[in-house]
């Protein structure tokens, strides 16, 4: 399965301790733009800018050039940020690609173009559900995200329901 990050998914997967079972499961993919947004807090030593480029070296992560006009197009239609616009880019360019993204324009946008869309929550339960984490590993990573990510209280309670 091919997945294709923004920035806010793949950071808190990293806080989550997820990102590098997703990357073994998964073909990973960011574009040069959602790269750049993580690779921002490199310079204060960021732990997930630290492991997303450490899983890029190791070749678990790829690297891929969005179409900049589609990208831009999708920035000023759906009024969001170059890393969320990118991934959509990608996923029309590519519709084997799932779009991963927890950011509302972004999630808008993929469903408007008839995209494969999941959540960072949606990795996790899939996790659990393919028996690749433990109930526990998969609850502490939802309290991650419950702390660290905007989620609405019901969706992580809907994911802790299905990891039950």
């Amino acid at each position: 399965m091919k997945l294709i990050m923004d920035s806010c998914s793949t950071i808190l997967l990293a806080k989550a301790t997820l990102l590098e079972t997703c990357s073994s499961m998964y073909n990973l993919s960011l574009t040069n733009e959602v790269y750049a947004e993580v690779l921002a807090g490199k310079s204060k030593l960021f732990p997930d800018a630290l492991l997303v480029e450490k899983l890029k070296n190791e070749q678990k992560i790829k690297i891929e050039i969005a179409d900049s006009k589609l990208t831009k197009k999708f920035e000023q239609d759906f009024k969001m940020g170059a890393g969320e616009a990118s991934i959509v880019s990608a996923g029309v360019n590519d519709r084997s690609k799932i779009v991963v993204t927890d950011n509302r324009q972004g999630r808008i946008a993929a469903k408007i173009n008839n995209l494969q869309l999941a959540g960072s929550l949606d990795l996790i339960v899939a996790l659990y559900q393919q028996q690749k984490v433990s109930k526990e590993k998969a609850m502490a990573a939802l309290k991650t995200l419950q702390e660290e990510g905007w989620f609405e209280p019901l969706l992580i309670e809907i994911a802790r329901e299905e990891i039950k």
